[in-house]
């Protein structure tokens, strides 16, 4: 049994789901759909795949709502053909988080057996609220009761798309917000904003210069709920660009000075920081980051981006990406200008491989270890993706800003405006170039992904060498 359960669909599945379940009649409705499971570390999440909607006669509504045998084995059928979980949505007339009535338990429980039975995974029911507020449980099998079911509800209903909205389940995800140390940011946006943003589970994938000012911006705007990721130690020359890193923390893990540094700024009234000594390329890393709600990919290597790229659509994480490219002579004596970039990936948005952040081939190369073959290396033509100029401050706390400024849009939605689109800063001239929309024709592979889970056919990530040296470094 995970520690903790919760459900997440597209924008486009869950507008289908809206406008089929809450009619103007304010009757209650229902349908079936399929779900892809997500397996975290410490999560297990239902991505809603496929919709089933009712053909004629397959249920009627009459206040109350009911569907006929062939409706649920013609759904049953569907989930056992795409190797998923069954779901069993309806809908209630009042806003919120919607709890049970003892008729949605039984017939629930009923659905449970044939569920398990016809797919091997637990049925997975939703309700959703007037207001679009989606609530959800698991039916779990009993470890000893033959036949039975214990319903394990998830702490959160997750929606991905050009907006971010997250369902807490009341009693799992209490937040009480620190009035006086957020007076002026409570002020900005609002208190219910504010706890749609501090409720947030974030992940950091990269603790170098970018990654450390996302912690520290984000632990005093309040967020409470942290995962970091990296493997890495902090060295001498990191000290004049990485936040909260001081001569002391020297070879220590830079998750573990940071997370010290991030306690010591946290504005809310408790943080919980939990630190991941790997690459997002192993899977201990890969699972932890599916423990999130929302990903920040402070990397600037081929493969990391890749995976974040499949995370944002097979397990619906939306993905903040940003990276910096600093231009000088030849014999690296005076700049001649820096770009720094910034995007969100995810359902319905461009992949980081459209947008050229990555490419397939030198992500293969790094998987096996090629990009740090110093042989290899010094046969490539084109050596810009393992020459990358070293950072300076500004600009990392430039980008680190542009970066929180994406979610915080991808969040709350300042004048309903929640896609800022790619934005690209020079500093040359001091411009900013916008690309909003889908500037893309054709679907990419990581999109035609979007809600498979665990049931992409293929293991993205894999031992990694110098992730491995690392840790075993003293």
């Amino acid at each position: 049994m995970k520690a903790a359960y919760s459900v997440a669909m597209s924008g486009d599945v869950h507008r289908s789901l809206a406008d089929h379940l809450i009619r103007k009649d304010r009757q209650e409705d229902l349908c079936f759909a399929t779900y892809s499971p997500s397996q975290g570390s410490n999560r297990f999440s239902g991505l809603i795949s496929f919709v089933i909607f009712p053909e004629d006669g397959e249920r009627t509504v009459h206040g109350n709502v009911s569907f006929s045998a062939a409706y649920f084995e013609r759904a049953l059928s569907i989930a056992r053909s795409r190797g998923e979980g069954l779901v069993f949505l309806h809908s209630h007339p009042f806003p919120g988080w919607q709890f049970m009535s003892s008729d949605d338990i039984k017939a629930e429980t009923r659905l449970s057996i044939g569920a398990m039975a016809v797919t091997g995974l637990p049925l997975l029911g939703l309700t959703i609220g007037s207001d679009q507020t989606w609530s959800a449980r698991f039916w779990l099998k009993h470890l000893s009761k033959r036949r039975t079911y214990v319903r394990e509800m998830c702490s959160s209903v997750r929606v991905a798309g050009e907006r971010l909205t997250v369902s807490y389940h009341p009693e799992k995800s209490e937040c009480k917000l620190n009035h006086e140390l957020l007076l002026r940011t409570i002020s900005a946006w609002g208190e219910k904003s504010q706890k749609d943003l501090s409720q947030l589970t974030v992940g950091i994938v990269g603790l170098g210069s970018v990654g450390s000012m996302v912690a520290e911006i984000l632990a005093r705007k309040g967020f409470t709920n942290f995962v970091l990721i990296d493997f890495d130690r902090v060295e001498a020359k990191n000290l004049d660009r990485l936040m909260n890193v001081y001569y002391a923390d020297v070879g220590k893990l830079k998750i573990a000075a940071i997370s010290k540094g991030m306690r010591r700024s946290k504005t809310a009234r408790s943080i919980s920081i939990r630190e991941v000594p790997y690459s997002v390329c192993e899977e201990q890393g890969f699972r932890a980051a599916l423990d999130c709600d929302v990903l920040f990919s402070c990397v600037d290597r081929p493969w990391p981006r890749q995976v974040l790229n499949v995370i944002a659509y097979a397990h619906l994480i939306p993905v903040i990406d940003g990276g910096i490219k600093v231009l000088t002579n030849k014999d690296n004596t005076a700049m001649k200008g820096a770009d720094w970039k910034v995007q969100t990936v995810g359902p319905g948005r461009p992949c980081l491989e459209q947008w050229g952040q990555y490419t397939a081939a030198l992500a293969t190369l790094e998987r096996n270890g090629s990009l740090d073959d110093p042989d290899y290396i010094d046969g490539m033509e084109d050596k810009s993706v393992i020459e990358a100029k070293e950072n300076v401050f500004a600009f990392s706390s430039f980008l680190a800003s542009m970066e929180v400024l994406q979610l915080i849009s991808l969040v709350i939605a300042p004048s309903g405006i929640s896609n800022l689109g790619q934005q690209t800063y020079h500093m040359k001239n001091g411009t900013m170039d916008v690309v909003r929309g889908n500037p893309f024709i054709e679907e990419s592979f990581c999109q035609r992904l979007t809600a498979r889970g665990e049931n992409t056919g293929f293991v993205i990530y894999a031992p990694h060498l110098i992730a491995e040296q690392a840790r075993n470094a003293r």
